[in-house]
């Protein structure tokens, strides 16, 4: 795979990536790849990772497979999401890391699927649909 240094360089701008940690590891139009360290203020009350950063974590890199690709007068908004948690993403068990993998890019919606893993397992999965359309 190969990744568009242009693509790291507006990832690694954007302030909400930033702020989260997040790191761009691998990008294409078929696959998106992006690693986030656990950090202490990341974990609930229970001292597992909250459900709302693993959201943002899969959100992030299905966003990022469409954004780049978008023509200069198409924007994108998310309408939908749909997140299973499947285990405890944990503070001793490393990187965070989201693949998002496209389901269906049509000329106005767009589906796309992420999955969160921690040390190899399956920590969620979502699902993430967005209006594709011109800008206003």
């Amino acid at each position: 795979m190969s990744e568009d240094p242009n693509d790291s360089a507006d990832f690694a701008c954007t302030p909400c990536n930033q702020w989260l940690g997040f790191r761009l590891v691998q990008r294409t139009a078929e696959r998106v790849e992006i690693a986030q360290s656990v950090r202490r203020e990341m974990l609930q009350e229970t001292g597992v990772v909250q459900g709302g950063l693993l959201t943002a974590l899969a959100d992030a890199a299905a966003v990022y497979l469409l954004w780049p690709d978008l023509a200069d007068q198409r924007t994108m908004t998310g309408t939908t999401v749909s997140m299973q948690f499947l285990a405890a993403a944990l503070p001793d068990l490393g990187e965070l890391y989201a693949v998002a993998v496209p389901l269906r890019i049509g000329s106005t919606v767009a589906v796309c699927e992420s999955s969160v893993t921690q040390a190899g397992r399956l920590v969620a999965k979502g699902t993430f649909t967005f209006l594709v359309r011109d800008k206003r």
